[in-house]
């Protein structure tokens, strides 16, 4: 089987990679900035707002599977550039090659106010990011409507530390202006468990939305409070902060059911004590 994955050398992208030389695949992804590192990968550097280059690197490389782990958070412009037409412009050119998609999406589809949020809940974003990504749910399914769509939540791990994690580090040894929020509650995922998920995804035929969500809700300030020690921080040195202090809309409450996913697949997605109780 021919997977490519979008994004190979961000978070999630990287984890992916790592893994899947223990699968009986091919191998090829994109990169934009970075540096690729993962052997055994056939490489491209690729503008995902480039809908004509988008189908040149698909119809050369003739994937069966597309990972899309690629996204931007950068602004208005780069949402819609990036987060919304590359998505789309990447579901056209898996028409095109005949090639399944695996979307990925994220939990602030949704306002925050009636969770958990199983597959059926009604979206409504509140934040920019959580609208981009809707619209491009919304683009996928029109292009591409056997994709599986993938809403998961905030992505943390070890090696290397994601910016989740990072962000409590700075906040805690003063380097960072703000806190973390004491009210707004997520399903943090393992990224190891969710690259490993999606692996397992290449290989089900699902259709449709699909939740993947860590097993414990945590604020950002009880996620905070469990990651500093394990680097040398002490938790109490963490800000906190509340969401009506904060400049734009966030929503309160963004856990998601993926009693769905534990039913389809073999890979546990663990709460964050779970995994931190297993480095013991």
């Amino acid at each position: 089987m021919r997977v490519f994955v979008t994004g190979g050398t961000g978070y999630l992208g990287a984890a992916l990679l790592r893994l899947g030389p223990g699968q009986p695949w091919v191998l090829g992804a994109s990169y934009f900035s970075g540096v690729p590192k993962q052997s055994g990968v056939e490489w491209v550097w690729l503008d995902i707002r480039d809908a004509r280059a988008v189908e040149q690197a698909l119809a050369r490389f003739r994937p069966e599977v597309v990972i899309h782990t690629a996204y931007s958070k950068a602004g208005p412009e780069a949402l819609e550039a990036i987060t919304v037409q590359g998505s789309a412009h990447l579901a056209r050119a898996c028409a095109k090659v005949g090639a399944r998609l695996i979307h990925l999406s994220t939990d602030q589809v949704f306002d925050g106010e009636h969770p958990p949020y199983a597959e059926s809940a009604q979206p409504n974003p509140i934040t920019p990011y959580g609208q981009a990504k809707l619209e491009a749910e919304r683009l996928v399914q029109a292009h591409l409507p056997q994709a599986t769509i993938v809403r998961t939540s905030l992505i943390w791990g070890f090696d290397p530390i994601d910016p989740n994690s990072q962000m409590v580090l700075e906040m805690a040894d003063g380097k960072r202006a703000g806190g973390l929020f004491v009210d707004e509650y997520r399903s943090f995922v393992f990224v190891e468990d969710l690259a490993q998920a999606l692996l397992e995804l290449v290989s089900l035929d699902f259709q449709g939305v699909l939740h993947l969500g860590g097993a414990e809700v945590l604020s950002r300030l009880e996620f905070g409070r469990l990651i500093a020690p394990l680097h040398g921080r002490d938790p109490a040195r963490l800000p906190a902060e509340r969401r009506a202090e904060f400049s734009e809309p966030r929503p309160a409450n963004c856990a998601l059911d993926s009693s769905l996913a534990r039913s389809l697949l073999h890979t546990r997605l663990r709460g964050v004590r779970e995994v931190l109780h297993g480095l013991r």
